[in-house]
C-alpha cells in the first residue's frame, strides 16, 4: 500500500457551488414569500375586523326587530283615541252624579233644617 493521496478538492468545489445555489434560491424564495406572509397577516386582521362588524350588525338587527312598526303605532293611536272617548263619557257621568249629589245635599239639608225647626214649634 503506497501512500495514495486523497484528492477531495473537486468535491469541495461542488459543495461550495451547491451551497451558493441553495443560498441564492432561499433568498429568492424569501423575497417572493414575504409578500404573501404580509398579505396573510393583513387578511387575518381584516377577517377579525369583519367578524367584529358582523357581531355589531347582528346586534343592531336584533334591536331593529324589537322596534314597533307603523302598524303597531297606528293601533296604539286608535286605542288612545278610544280611551279619550271613554274618559269623556266617564267625565260626563261623573259631572251628572256630582249634580245629583248636590241636589241630594240640598234636599237632605232642607229635611234636616225642617226637622230641627219642627222640633222647636
Amino acid at each position: 500500500m503506497q501512500g495514495e493521496v486523497l484528492n477531495i478538492s473537486p468535491l469541495i468545489v461542488w459543495a461550495v457551488a451547491l451551497s451558493q445555489l441553495l443560498t441564492f434560491g432561499l433568498t429568492i424564495w424569501n423575497l417572493l414569500a414575504s409578500g404573501s406572509r404580509a398579505n396573510a397577516k393583513t387578511l387575518l386582521e381584516h377577517g377579525q375586523s369583519l367578524a367584529a362588524h358582523q357581531l355589531r350588525l347582528a346586534s343592531l338587527e336584533q334591536k331593529q326587530t324589537q322596534i314597533p312598526s307603523s302598524n303597531d303605532l297606528h293601533a296604539l293611536e286608535l286605542t288612545m283615541e278610544q280611551l279619550k272617548g271613554e274618559m269623556r263619557a266617564m267625565t260626563a257621568t261623573m259631572q251628572g252624579q256630582t249634580g245629583i249629589m248636590e241636589r241630594l245635599e240640598l234636599i237632605v239639608g232642607r229635611h234636616e233644617q225642617h226637622l230641627l225647626d219642627g222640633s222647636k214649634r
